[in-house]
């Protein structure tokens, strides 16, 4: 019996000793510690239907007909549409690609290119 409990003993202390070595460290950088970053989505491609310079707006039908709004700011870099934002209030109709990120539940556009009207 009393093997048995020295046996236990030796196998307690060992397990308290090794067992911290294999766990991650506490002190771990936020790098390394923060999930990997969502992937930007995909460009939107189609027509510009619509432009609210009062609330920041612009809505894009895509090919399939499906319509996306975006908000923009001062920092949206556009090309076309005399390269800036103000320019497109006179574009609706033109065709678009804008790219995107997702904050919270709105679409922000990074960039938007303007081709020209259909």
């Amino acid at each position: 019996m009393q093997k048995l409990l020295k046996r236990a003993a030796v196998l307690t202390a060992f397990v308290t000793l090794i067992g911290p070595l294999h766990a991650p460290p506490a002190h771990a950088s936020p790098a390394v510690q923060a999930a990997p970053a969502a992937p930007e989505p995909a460009p939107v491609v189609g027509e510009l239907t619509k432009v609210n310079p009062d609330a920041k707006m612009i809505t894009v039908k895509s090919a399939n007909g499906i319509e996306v709004n975006f908000k923009y700011t001062d920092a949206t870099a556009v090309t076309g549409a005399e390269k800036s934002v103000a320019g497109l209030a006179t574009m609706s109709g033109a065709q678009v690609t804008v790219k995107y990120k997702v904050e919270g539940s709105s679409n922000v556009a990074t960039s938007i290119e303007v081709r020209g009207k259909a």
